[in-house]
């Protein structure tokens, strides 16, 4: 028998119920008692678990947070409807598709941001950094195709919805509305690309 055969038959496999109902406590917590409220002990308690289910999974509480509110997105995808507005629109709906749970868990990690490093450099590396190189990528598709200008400031304008869509989740715990995001596409985002 292998090595790699043996690893898999030692110990019972992770259950995944367990990992859901981990995330689940800590979005609750996470709206109920914000960051700091959201402790590993409380996180235990809340999922009926040991504190050894949770670092088992994740090694830190700000992976552990990160993960309960990457559970609540959506992909970021780099759309391809044929034209640069529709591309635009496609992917800055990202920012319009949080529901108020989503919201809430959200908003309590962006008011949290600024006073912990690790938490921001894992949040945005899962949560805010997949939306903007879906951006990214889009600009820079249409840059190619001649559509948009070569010295476009990409990431300045990448990187104008997700900062209205966090702010909007930060101030009024409530995602961008559709015809907003559509709306900062026309009067900002294309004028600024041409």
């Amino acid at each position: 028998m292998s090595a790699e055969a043996m690893a898999r038959q030692a110990g019972r496999p992770r259950d995944p119920g367990v990992e859901a109902s981990i995330l689940a406590a800590v979005q609750d917590l996470l709206i109920e008692s914000g960051y700091a409220g959201t402790t590993i002990g409380a996180v235990a308690e809340r999922a009926r678990c040991g504190r050894s289910a949770i670092y088992r999974r994740w090694e830190t509480k700000a992976e552990l947070v990160v993960a309960a509110v990457g559970a609540l997105q959506v992909a970021a995808e780099v759309p391809d409807t044929g034209t640069l507005r529709g591309d635009l629109v496609a992917a800055a709906m990202h920012f319009a598709n949080a529901d108020d749970r989503t919201a809430s868990v959200l908003a309590s990690i962006l008011s949290e941001i600024g006073r912990d490093d690790e938490l921001r450099d894992v949040a945005y590396r899962v949560v805010g950094g997949p939306p903007v190189a879906a951006l990214t990528a889009v600009i820079e598709r249409w840059i190619d195709e001649g559509q948009v200008r070569a010295n476009a400031p990409v990431a300045l304008i990448a990187g104008l919805v997700p900062t209205a869509a966090f702010g909007s989740v930060s101030l009024r715990r409530r995602a961008l509305e559709p015809d907003a995001v559509v709306q900062m596409v026309d009067e900002v985002v294309l004028p600024a690309l041409r």
